[in-house]
């Protein structure tokens, strides 16, 4: 009988922290919430090194892993600019679908009047206005980006 194999690269001691944290912070009783801990698990898993910064994590179609360092202004749309994410392709993302900016307290997710709307961890949590947690799934338009908030203790 053969032993099962570990994935060639564990969590680190952060990411597994950052994991805590995200299950310390949520309601008890979240029946997506083993399925939305696995996303992001898988996400970490597989993209290697991260730095210690806020980040959206998203995997594209074609199975790569990208990040962004979230600074202001951070825009995610069809055309948005840098320093935010552009997804031309996308065509149920509207021109400029969401922001994060930087607060005291975190980041907070801000939805700018978009078409399809932005939701949070459930496709039917459309939010206006939402400060973001460690693990937050945020759904626009075809696209999933994990919120990675790694600033915190510092």
């Amino acid at each position: 009988m053969n032993a099962p194999r570990l994935p060639s690269t564990l969590p680190s001691v952060r990411q597994l922290r950052e994991a805590y944290h995200t299950l310390s912070g949520l309601p008890a009783r979240n029946p997506g919430f083993a399925t939305r801990l696995q996303y992001v698990a898988d996400l970490l898993n597989q993209a290697g090194d991260l730095p210690r910064s806020d980040l959206l994590v998203w995997r594209e179609p074609d199975g790569a892993i990208h990040h962004a360092i979230i600074s202001e202004p951070f825009v995610v749309g069809r055309s948005a600019g840098p320093p935010g994410l552009a997804f031309p392709e996308d065509t149920l993302l509207s021109r400029t679908h969401f922001s994060i900016s930087l607060a005291g307290e975190g980041c907070v997710l801000q939805d700018l009047d978009s078409k399809n709307g932005t939701a949070v961890n459930e496709p039917g949590e459309r939010v206006g206005q939402r400060l973001l947690r460690d693990g937050d799934l945020v759904l626009a338009g075809n696209h999933i980006f994990a919120f990675l908030g790694q600033r915190r203790g510092e």
